[in-house]
């Protein structure tokens, strides 16, 4: 039997009816939280009112909340948040979202679609540093090429060659008729 069955078997259809309508009535009624309310107003808060409204906006406290430069990247009101990957969070926390580790109403990045868990990793500490690893690539490259590149001019090891057999040195190389086998 469905689950939708027994939910009903057990509740009963009138208090499903019921809770269906309490439902749709609060999300036909509110006009909060849609879309356009989470939108970033175009230019950054100007006065310290404005500032605190941008900041219960976004869900901070309006002490660590920073926008961006008006430089005309568009980003408006939108919080300047520090750079975490998702990867670099703790994994055994308990969010509310587990998948995306993000917990909900919490403000996201500009770039966050960069910084997934399945993309890069900016707050990673590497094991060997980005020079040390460029260091190696390019004398790996660079050794390689060399020793290409010498043996192609310098035989290590000759091979010992006959002369090309040329057709006008006066020597018979070949011939087309046929021999006495005795």
């Amino acid at each position: 039997m469905p689950l939708p069955m027994l939910i009903a078997r057990r509740v009963g259809p009138r208090a499903l009816v019921q809770h269906a309508r309490a439902i749709s009535s609060s999300a036909v009624n509110s006009a909060g939280y849609w879309n356009k309310d989470w939108r970033p107003a175009d230019d950054p808060p100007a006065t310290e009112e404005a500032k605190r409204a941008a900041a219960k906006k976004y869900g901070m406290i309006p002490e660590d909340y920073e926008t961006y430069k008006n430089d005309g990247t568009g980003y408006g009101d939108y919080p300047k948040l520090p750079i975490v990957s998702a990867e670099s969070r703790d994994p055994h926390a308990l969010y509310d979202f587990p998948e995306l580790k993000r917990n909900f109403g919490e403000p996201l990045h500009v770039d966050a679609d960069m910084y997934g868990e399945d993309r890069w990793d900016r707050s990673k500490r590497l094991r060997i540093p980005y020079h040390v690893m460029l260091t190696w690539f390019l004398g790996v490259i660079g050794i390689t090429a060399t020793l290409f590149m010498l043996s192609e001019y310098v035989r290590v090891n000759p091979t010992r060659r006959m002369p090309k057999p040329l057709y006008n040195d006066g020597k018979k190389h070949y011939t087309f008729e046929l021999e006495d086998v005795e």
